[in-house]
């Protein structure tokens, strides 16, 4: 993503200063006030995608709605959803608004889980909304201060790297070596950091308890690839203070992410986010596992209206003590790309896979450095680990049993001693993979 012109930047800055307060009291809000924001802003993109997106213009047509039919949210339904592969059928000149002089855009790049790169365009002077949403992320950790330095391990630099001198933050690339990573936060003392857990694991593994607490870190924000909240909690234990999940897309921005209190809080000032079912395309009730469905309220120069990320959760209203109006994600079980389909029929997602791994790697007492869970069939496993120095040869048979005794159906299933385990071309750790779904997509 390139950088911002200086007329970019104070036109960001300024909308920023315009809708601080008001974004920062938004999650506390009445739930009726939320709504009407929310149909404000989604009225306005549907319009204008129909409008000025051949896209949405006609899949629209085709399925026989029209802007004026979206009187309440719950009209939205009636909406087609659109696939990553529509959009990428559709792309650039039927995904993008007429008229868009891509000179005065921001493009960046999903990460291609599926393996299919989808460029993202946003136009440069309307993308306010992901740097109040940064601000307001970190800050419900701690307090946020204009001269508090935030460093992320990331694939590519925001467009600022400050804002006129104040809140600086500093890129560290992903595929940078682990010491380089360490000596820039050494260097650089951050009060917040955000990077991929299997980085946190690494950072903390070269810098060792001491080091670890010496960095003083307020909060850490981790993403893009799946934890557990066991493994979270001991990450927090070393570095002395929270380590918070937050899940975020190319497309749709930030979605969701932890409170202080550990639920999960949608963003529903920047996402309008649905749970359907899979297979039929209809809500599912509160509660109930769905496919993930999200409106970004916020691009108007290439909208991402009902979109399907591929992701499972179940959704509904807070129930947290946090006191946030902002409805909840449960339960996000992962890709569903990345699920392990049983022989039974019997579905294990990405979340279940973790929680069991970590579960059964501490009931054994194994010593890995790594590990990643490969489906090359129905009915076979395979556990990479990479080990660490106190594994012995009798762990691996100890695996195989306890992770056949939590599946509870006969698999077969074998550990498979590793030196390392590559990453993706984003950089991203990938501990749950599912050749039996990939290949079928």
């Amino acid at each position: 993503m390139r950088p911002f012109t200086t007329a970019e930047l104070a036109v960001n800055t300024v909308a920023i200063a315009r809708q601080f307060l008001a974004f920062r009291r938004r999650p506390f809000a009445p739930r009726e006030q939320i709504r009407r924001y929310q149909l404000r802003e989604l009225k306005r993109l549907v319009a204008h995608a129909y409008a000025h997106v051949p896209l949405y213009a006609d899949v629209y047509r085709a399925a026989g709605v029209h802007p004026r039919d979206l009187r309440e949210l719950s009209d939205l339904r009636h909406f087609p959803c659109v696939s990553k592969d529509d959009v990428l059928a559709a792309y650039p000149t039927r995904a993008l608004s007429r008229g868009l002089d891509r000179r005065r855009c921001l493009v960046s790049k999903s990460s291609g889980s599926s393996g299919q790169v989808l460029e993202v365009v946003h136009r440069a002077d309307q993308v306010s909304i992901q740097g109040l949403a940064m601000h307001r992320l970190l800050a419900q950790y701690g307090a946020y201060r204009p001269w508090d330095h935030f460093v992320y391990v990331y694939t590519s630099e925001y467009p600022a790297r400050s804002l006129f001198g104040t809140y600086p933050m500093t890129l560290v690339p992903t595929l940078a070596p682990t010491h380089e990573i360490v000596a820039r936060l050494r260097q650089l003392r951050p009060r917040f950091l955000a990077c991929y857990p299997s980085h946190l694991r690494e950072i903390a593994d070269a810098l060792g308890p001491a080091g670890c607490r010496g960095l003083k870190l307020a909060a850490i924000s981790v993403s893009s690839e799946p934890s557990s909240q066991e493994e979270r909690d001991v990450l927090s234990q070393r570095f002395g203070c929270g380590v918070y999940d937050e899940y975020s897309t190319e497309e749709l921005t930030r979605i969701a992410a932890q409170c202080p209190d550990g639920r999960y809080h949608i963003f529903e000032d920047v996402v309008l986010l649905e749970a359907i079912d899979p297979d039929r395309g209809t809500p599912v009730a509160d509660g109930e596992m769905g496919e993930v469905v999200g409106t970004y309220l916020h691009n108007l120069a290439m909208p991402f209206i009902r979109y399907r990320q591929g992701d499972m959760a179940r959704l509904g209203p807070s129930r947290c003590r946090c006191g946030r109006s902002f409805r909840e994600m449960s339960e996000l079980s992962g890709r569903r790309i990345d699920a392990f389909e049983l022989p039974s029929g019997r579905v294990l997602t990405s979340g279940w896979l973790l929680d069991a791994t970590y579960s059964f790697l501490l009931d054994v007492g194994a010593d890995i450095a790594a590990f990643r869970l490969v489906q090359t069939t129905r009915s076979d496993v395979r556990i990479l680990i990479v080990p660490g120095p106190q594994w012995s040869d009798a762990m691996s048979g100890a695996v195989e049993r306890r992770f056949a005794e939590l599946v509870g159906e006969p698999l077969t299933i074998t550990v498979e001693l590793v030196a390392e385990l590559p990453r993706s071309a984003a950089g991203k750790h990938q501990p749950v993979v599912s050749q039996v779904r990939r290949q079928a997509v």
